[in-house]
């Protein structure tokens, strides 16, 4: 009885020390409380210090996990992948051969101006957020083409895109009714302007059957275009250099053909350039194509960026003798063509439409 009372005692004796973490020591069957260091002031402050410190870093990954979500949060977030870009510095100008250029100072300082971001958070967007938050990053609104290191990158995010992720396929029915409604007028164009700023925009075309968007210019543009729905045949000129004017009047001017082919929704997307590339051009379809387009910068009256519209006339109608002689051979091997400007077409019927899409922020 005695025994079993002294190993209760032991027994509440250990669970009142466990309680107070205070260790025990067993010495010739009595038990002892080892005496414990309690922290000095500055240990205590210490402990505050570590704590606070832990619950601040853990708030700021709380607030961070809760901008991706729902992105929001940073005024301007940079967006745009390291391993995207990369990448560009190892591809050329998808342009004329003899405009391609090695990365230089230029491209240096392009890639020095292209922010990095984390990875995650770009791939978990949906693609046309990925296209306009990088362009919202790289576009300056400049008449300086870009670099070769953001033409490939923005090329391979439009890539990305498809009819759904701009909303076209609830339109096709709506595009359809209206163009069966006019079938015996010009075929209506339709344009939805996706984002629209000072430095670029983002827009969608849809050209129903038989349908031709004439040719016309991009004054000190860049212009990426992919096509979406069905097919295009594109034809694209770019002013002979030096500049050839011709007779008669209005005069017209000496261009080189650089493009003609039917591009389709399962081609890349191409690039013009203020002088390259195929600044002027012209779309004819058979069937129904939809194509997005990105112009850096936009189109602006107030800075000298209209748009002109021009019939181009074979090299041989303007008597080429008067200009053959200030011709390379090289130039006169050529498929040239006399550019002349005209007023915009009467039977082009454009219709703006508001977007509707996939919401974007």
């Amino acid at each position: 009885m005695e025994g079993s009372n002294v190993a209760g005692g032991v027994k509440k004796e250990a669970v009142d020390a466990a309680a107070q973490g205070t260790p025990l020591l067993r010495a010739g069957g009595v038990v002892k409380k080892e005496p414990v260091d309690e922290p000095t002031d500055a240990g205590k402050d210490e402990l505050r210090h570590e704590e606070a410190e832990a619950s601040a870093a853990k708030r700021r990954r709380e607030e961070e996990s809760g901008d991706e979500a729902v992105g929001v949060g940073r005024k301007k977030r940079q967006r745009v992948v390291a391993e995207g870009l990369s990448l560009g510095r190892e591809r050329k100008r998808d342009a004329d051969p003899a405009t391609r250029r090695t990365t230089t100072g230029a491209d240096a300082t392009a890639a020095a101006i292209v922010p990095q971001c984390r990875c995650s958070m770009l791939l978990s967007m949906p693609p046309l957020q990925r296209l306009l938050d990088a362009c919202r990053d790289v576009f300056k609104g400049t008449p300086t083409p870009p670099s070769s290191i953001i033409v490939p990158f923005i090329c391979r995010l439009m890539g990305r895109i498809g009819p759904h992720d701009v909303g076209l396929m609830d339109d096709l029915d709506y595009f359809h009714r209206m163009n069966a409604a006019a079938r015996q007028t010009p075929p209506i164009i339709t344009c939805k302007t996706i984002y629209s700023c000072s430095n670029f925009t983002i827009a969608v075309f849809f050209l129903p059957q038989r349908a031709v968007m004439p040719l016309h210019d991009h004054p000190g543009m860049t212009v990426f275009s992919k096509v979406l729905i069905g097919s295009t045949h594109v034809e694209a000129y770019d002013w002979l250099r030096p500049r050839v004017s011709g007779q008669g009047s209005p005069a017209a001017m000496l261009a080189e053909k650089v493009l003609d082919h039917n591009v389709t929704a399962a081609s890349d997307a191409w690039v013009l350039f203020p002088d390259t590339g195929g600044n002027m051009h012209r779309f004819v379809v058979d069937g129904h194509c939809a194509f997005l387009d990105v112009l850096t910068p936009p189109y602006a009256p107030a800075e000298q960026r209209s748009c002109t519209y021009y019939e181009d006339l074979p090299y041989d109608e303007l008597d080429p003798c008067a200009v053959s002689s200030g011709l390379t051979e090289a130039q006169r091997r050529r498929q040239l063509a006399w550019l002349r400007e005209v007023p915009q077409p009467k039977d082009l019927r454009i219709a703006n439409l508001p977007y509707q899409g996939p919401k974007i922020f």
